[in-house]
This record gives structure tokens, sequence and C-alpha cells, in this order.
């Protein structure tokens, strides 16, 4: 079995380990290939830029997910999770989560580039996370508020 070095750096802030982790299902086999791996490379660019622009970490609940763990977890079948392109970030409230939506809009807008998907997503217990997704090409630039 390959086993993967969850210390590589895929930014400064942000390493393989913390992008490719599952608490819920930490048995299930979840390694990237070098093409997933260059899309969280991406992705972790522009969260380093909303670090930055927030100025505190960013704690990421779910990034890569292999087929079997986007199973598992009830993810779509066409999740951005699966390529890598996706990422689960941790948020405080409501507060949080429209703070850090407006910092990624702003990006896209100065970088003049698009992300795929910022989507502002609530449980049924009432807890909120930002699921943000930024593909190599073909961006469709879809923001939506989700109640799951």
């Amino acid at each position: 079995m390959v086993q993967l070095n969850k210390q590589a750096k895929l930014s400064e802030h942000f390493t393989l380990g913390e992008m490719t982790k599952s608490n819920s299902h930490p048995e299930v086999y979840n390694i990237p290939n070098h093409e997933f791996i260059a899309n969280l490379k991406r992705l972790c660019g522009w969260l380093e830029v909303l670090r930055e622009h927030y100025g505190a970490p960013i704690i990421i609940n779910s990034g890569y997910r292999s087929p079997k763990l986007n199973k598992k977890i009830g993810g779509v079948a066409t999740s951005n999770h699966l390529t890598g392109c996706a990422a689960d970030i941790r948020v405080a409230g409501i507060e949080q989560i429209i703070r850090y939506a407006a910092i990624l809009l702003d990006i896209s807008d100065e970088r003049q580039e698009d992300f795929d998907e910022l989507l502002l997503e609530r449980s049924p217990k009432g807890t909120f996370w930002l699921h943000f997704a930024v593909r190599p090409s073909g961006n469709r630039r879809k923001v939506r508020l989700i109640q799951t």
C-alpha cells in the first residue's frame, strides 16, 4: 500500500495531510494521484489568499475524497472533492461564512479568475460550512445557499 506524506506542503500553510484527512472514516484509503494533488495545490493558492485577507488560520473539514470515502459520507457522484478541486471549510457561524464568501468573491473579481462553486451550507442541526471549489478549467462561478 502506498503511504501518504502527510507533512508535504501544498502551499505555505496547507499540508497534504489536512487536505486528505477523514475524521469520520480514517480506515478508508484516501490518497490522491498526481493530477489531483496539482488540483489541491491550485485550491490551496486560493485558500492562502483567503487566509491572508481574513487574518486567521482556515480550518479544513474535508478536501480530497476517494470514491470510496465520498460514497461512505454520502457525497454526490459528481463532487469536486473527487478530483481535489474542493474543500469544505469550517466556520463558527453565519457571520464567518458570509465574510469568507465575500472575501472569495472579491479575490475572484480582483484576479479576474473564476471559481467553480461557492456554496454556503447549513445542516439541519444548524451548523454551517463553506464549500469552495476551483477547477483547472470550465469554472461555473456557482454561488448558492444550501440547506442540507
